[in-house]
């Protein structure tokens, strides 16, 4: 055995100390955030790991090193605090809205004994997902009335996530009201944008104006505080229950079958269920997209919806959501032949459909 053959296997020697001290070392870092979840403690404690960091530089004999080990020892703690956000995060959910909203809502059916978590936006579910502080997400994707959510789409193209299922929730708009109003005194109807437009006949029979909230909870919460005969809100009946409402008026959508479809997003890319999506965008030559099409049909897959969407700071460019029903493991000629055709794609998974059960 020659010189760097010797230095190889101590290398190698070593790496196994390493990966059993790494272990070690994790395990650890368990009982840490045993006790800061008990004590409700911040994972982050800067004082702590510049503490740290000085303590481990002293170890080193040879300065030529030090800088070096200092790095290491900065990307070990990084990995801890990760590997904390997660255990501190397993199987938290989260929603846009308070208490009572459709996604709350969709979120207690699926996950009925998890810790939720509501934000304000949509793109702050996106957010707690990637950074590990909720463990999945539940957000409102389409509606049979109003069409596509274009944020959300928008968001599945920007950030790291992945569908990991779909639930179809059948959605029951009422008008709702403070106790002792009626349906003459409303002048004024506060609802998410999406709620309004699939009400916009009942409303301009009632000949009200409108006002757009961030969603339908919201704005039920908002009528409750208000308590002005003049003002309601669009939302489930289960809002007035929870925020001491009166049902002015049920199944005011325009459709009777109107259903939104809700994802569960998550950080880890699946690949088994029934049908699988992509998010794509196409070179600019003759016929890129028509090519995809074909191919998806070549491969005895079926395509079961398209759809297009403006991309940011590029006018008049676009890029597309596709749904396709099949096995995605077995569609991985397909995926790599659409690829020789696209500026990008990102597969966002598989996924077997659920529906709501009456």
């Amino acid at each position: 055995m020659n010189k760097l053959e010797q230095a190889r296997a101590q290398i190698d020697a070593i790496d196994r100390e390493m990966a059993k001290l790494y272990e070690s070392r994790l395990d650890a870092v368990k009982d840490v955030i045993a006790y800061k979840i008990e004590n409700d403690l911040p994972i982050l404690d800067s004082g702590r790991e510049q503490a740290v960091i000085e303590k481990n530089l002293q170890f080193i004999q040879n300065p030529d090193y030090k800088e070096y080990y200092e790095s290491f020892i900065k990307f070990i703690m990084k990995e801890s605090k990760a590997y904390q956000r997660t255990l501190q995060s397993h199987d938290k959910v989260g929603y846009c809205g308070v208490e009572g909203a459709f996604g709350h809502m969709v979120s207690e059916k699926l996950f009925p004994s998890n810790p939720k978590v509501g934000v304000s936006s949509f793109e702050e579910v996106f957010q707690m997902i990637v950074h590990s502080d909720v463990q999945y997400g539940v957000i409102p994707f389409e509606n049979t009335n109003s069409g596509l959510v274009g944020e959300v789409l928008d968001l599945l193209m920007e950030y790291p996530v992945y569908i990991q299922s779909i639930y179809d929730q059948k959605i029951e708009q009422c008008l709702l009201g403070i106790p002792g109003s009626t349906l003459k005194d409303v002048e004024w109807v506060y609802s998410k944008d999406q709620a309004l437009s699939q009400s916009k006949e009942f409303l301009k029979e009632l000949n009200v104006q409108t006002v757009a909230y961030p969603n339908t909870a919201m704005a039920a919460q908002y009528i409750s505080a208000q308590k002005d005969v003049h003002k309601a809100a669009i939302g489930a009946k289960e809002n007035a229950e929870l925020y001491g409402l009166k049902v002015l008026a049920t199944n005011i959508q325009e459709n009777a079958s109107n259903t939104t479809r809700f994802l569960v997003i998550g950080l880890k890319p699946k690949t088994e269920g029934n049908r699988f999506s992509m998010v794509l965008s196409v070179k600019h030559e003759s016929g890129a997209l028509a090519k995809i099409i074909d191919c998806i049909a070549k491969n005895g897959l079926n395509m079961e919806s398209i759809q297009s969407r403006p991309m940011k700071n590029k006018p008049f460019e676009y890029f597309f959501f596709v749904e396709i029903e099949g096995d995605m493991a077995k569609a991985n000629d397909c995926i790599c032949q659409i690829q020789t055709v696209c500026e990008s794609v990102k597969v966002l998974g598989a996924y077997t459909l659920k529906e709501e059960k009456e």
